[in-house]
């Protein structure tokens, strides 16, 4: 598996769920590689989804690490970015030999710091979504 093996896995997560790639933010719509102002005056970030729900948006960013490198230091970053997000949830999909276990263990510690992050592999989005599109269903209906 490559890095745009890991987004075209994703996306057909999201798509499986019924979102549509559209630019209207409306709800169970999501937009890719959107760009924001990163934490580095001057410089951006990209999200690679931002999925909009009906109470909400998650964030969705990959990371893929395939060797020995700045793997912590990235997601030192990511971390922090997390801390100020817009969207309801902000979930990090981690892919590759250097990037899995250990790096989704490391960014979970860090949710008294960035509450709204939450790392897993691919095989692991489809269930989160659907708990997260439950949870906002049980929250809309009480």
């Amino acid at each position: 598996m490559a890095r745009n093996d890991l987004l075209n896995d994703i996306k057909a997560i999201i798509e499986g769920f019924g979102f549509e790639e559209n630019g209207s933010c409306s709800p169970m719509t999501y937009r890719r590689n959107v760009s924001y102002p990163s934490l580095i005056e001057g410089k951006n970030d990209n999200a690679h989804f931002l999925l909009y729900t009906q109470n909400g948006s998650v964030q969705i960013v990959a990371k893929w690490q395939e060797v020995n490198g700045t793997a912590i230091e990235k997601l030192g970053h990511t971390i922090l970015d997390a801390t100020r997000t817009a969207h309801q949830k902000y979930l990090v999909i981690c892919g590759g030999n250097k990037l899995i276990r250990r790096a989704i263990d490391y960014l979970n510690d860090q949710t008294e710091f960035a509450p709204k992050l939450e790392a897993l592999e691919v095989t692991e989005l489809e269930d989160k979504l659907e708990v997260c599109l439950y949870q906002e269903a049980v929250i809309l209906t009480n």
